[in-house]
């Protein structure tokens, strides 16, 4: 990632340079990424604070601010956390290696010179190292950010987790349409109140064979009649 937050050594003077930077939220967003943290829609945040020297030593005294999210570990849905941190740092001249002349660990304040090893003790924690030439600062920022960052994001302490997907009721089904040829049955039932009888249904059946061009129904009535006598 292209450093967007860097200053050349020479020009931070002895009692030092104001710092006010811009923290776009595409840097936010390429810096926190691995975090799975980006940048709040609509906001950045800033650096502001000051650098000075001390000897060949660079002295960061800054704050931190920005708006960023992540998923609720519950929910899953964005979560909002305004950042505020410091960032207080000693960063030295990296010293060259006596086997490859280029420098050595610029983490954990520990260089490395010749094949010794000097480890800072836990009072000088926040020592670190640059190339001599550029003081670069966009890991430290990403680290502070993520430092007051929780290990367990959540949108409310009440979140209740993933909601089940609402039900959908279903529509009452239309009723079918009625076949027209069984009108002469519905309006028997409309005038008898729901009884018809079998003399009725029969007369009912004839009108609608006589409709369907098959008198079939009125055929099997006469037969049935002779039969009777």
């Amino acid at each position: 990632m292209t450093a967007a937050l860097q200053f050349v050594a020479n020009d931070i003077r002895l009692e030092g340079i104001e710092v006010d930077c811009p923290l776009e939220a595409a840097w936010l967003n390429r810096a926190l990424a691995d975090a799975g943290v980006r940048a709040e829609p609509g906001k950045t945040g800033r650096l502001v604070g000051r650098l000075s020297r001390s000897d060949d030593d660079v002295v960061v005294r800054c704050k931190v601010f920005a708006d960023v999210e992540a998923d609720c570990v519950r929910c899953l849905g964005p979560t909002h956390f305004r950042v505020t941190a410091e960032l207080s740092l000693l960063l030295q001249p990296a010293k060259p290696t006596a086997a490859h002349g280029h420098k050595g660990s610029a983490r954990g304040g520990r260089t490395d010179e010749s094949d010794d090893e000097y480890e800072f003790g836990a009072d000088e924690a926040e020592v670190d190292t640059f190339d001599g030439e550029r003081v670069v600062l966009d890991e430290f920022v990403r680290e502070a950010i993520l430092l007051e960052m929780p290990n367990f994001p959540l949108c409310s302490e009440a979140c209740p987790g993933i909601r089940p997907a609402p039900v959908l009721h279903e529509r009452p089904e239309s009723p079918a349409p009625v076949d027209p040829r069984l009108a002469p049955l519905g309006q028997f039932r409309k005038q008898l109140g729901g009884a018809v009888t079998l003399d009725e249904l029969m007369a009912a059946a004839a009108e609608r064979s006589a409709a369907m061009g098959r008198p079939v129904l009125r055929q099997n009535a006469h037969r049935t009649s002779k039969k009777k006598k």
